[in-house]
Formats: structure tokens, C-alpha cells, sequence
């Protein structure tokens, strides 16, 4: 289950990224393999082609990696990139609905920024972890957690 961490409760051994496009195209890229293709076609309906190309779903042309949304680049360096914290402030509704239903990963925003979707997170915040199973019950630790 995704952990889900406030700005003041990021363990200081722990690297925030906050530019998701940069830190994709610079280590990211390089670690993508077979679990990038359903990703890359369920949040921007492009194929990947192979490992640094991917076939545009607008004119069928093929594109540099690097030209995916930076909605898709924030789930994918979540899940190739489990020992950092991504900001997902950048992900629009299809990219969250796929961050709230990974097995683990970390993220974070300034802001409640939830999946009408989500199922279950690990919220993580001054008083501990605990275990969240709803939107709302999310959408209040987010706005009442210090």
C-alpha cells in the first residue's frame, strides 16, 4: 500500500523529489522494463516500444520517452524508486487513481490530492502511522494532521 507522508513528517533520510519530469528523464528512464507498458498505456494511452521510445496515441508516431505526461513519470518513478518520496502535485485524476492503487511507494503534496479511487494508504504523520480505508477518512487526516 502506498505511504502517504505530509511535508513536515518526511523522515529526514528520505529524499523528496519534487521535479518529477527532470528526475525521470535523468534515473528513471534507464529502469524501465515490461511493468512500464501497462502504465504508459493506461495513463496516456501510448505503447512503449522499447525501453526509451513510445508510439504516440495522437498520430501513431514514435516519440522520444521522455515526451510522457508528467502524470505517467510521477507513477513510474514511484515504482522504480521505492526509497524516495515523489510530490504528486503535477498528477491530474488518471495518474492518482494508478499512485492509490500501487502496493507500495511513497508520495506527498501540500494539499489533499486524493483518488476518488483509493482503497487503503499508510498515512504517515507527527503521531505515527496508520492505516487509512476511505477518501474522506483521508481528506480529514490530510486537513486536521499538524
Amino acid at each position: 500500500m502506498i505511504a502517504v507522508y505530509k511535508m513536515k513528517t518526511i523522515p529526514k533520510d528520505m529524499e523528496l523529489i519534487k521535479l518529477n519530469d527532470i528526475f525521470f528523464n535523468k534515473y528513471t528512464s534507464e529502469k524501465l522494463d515490461e511493468k512500464a507498458i501497462d502504465i504508459i498505456f493506461k495513463i496516456d494511452q501510448s505503447e512503449m516500444v522499447d525501453k526509451f521510445t513510445i508510439r504516440s496515441r495522437f498520430d501513431g508516431g514514435i516519440l522520444n520517452i521522455d515526451k510522457l505526461s508528467t502524470g505517467c513519470k510521477t507513477v513510474l518513478n514511484i515504482m522504480y524508486n521505492k526509497d524516495k518520496i515523489f510530490d504528486i502535485r503535477e498528477c491530474g485524476e488518471n495518474a492518482l487513481d494508478v499512485i492509490y492503487s500501487l502496493d507500495n511507494g511513497n508520495i506527498t503534496c501540500d494539499y489533499p490530492l486524493i483518488s476518488f479511487e483509493m482503497k487503503k494508504v499508510k498515512a504517515v504523520g507527527k503521531k505515527g502511522t496508520i492505516d487509512i480505508n476511505s477518501y474522506d477518512e483521508l481528506k480529514e487526516w490530510w486537513s486536521d494532521e499538524n
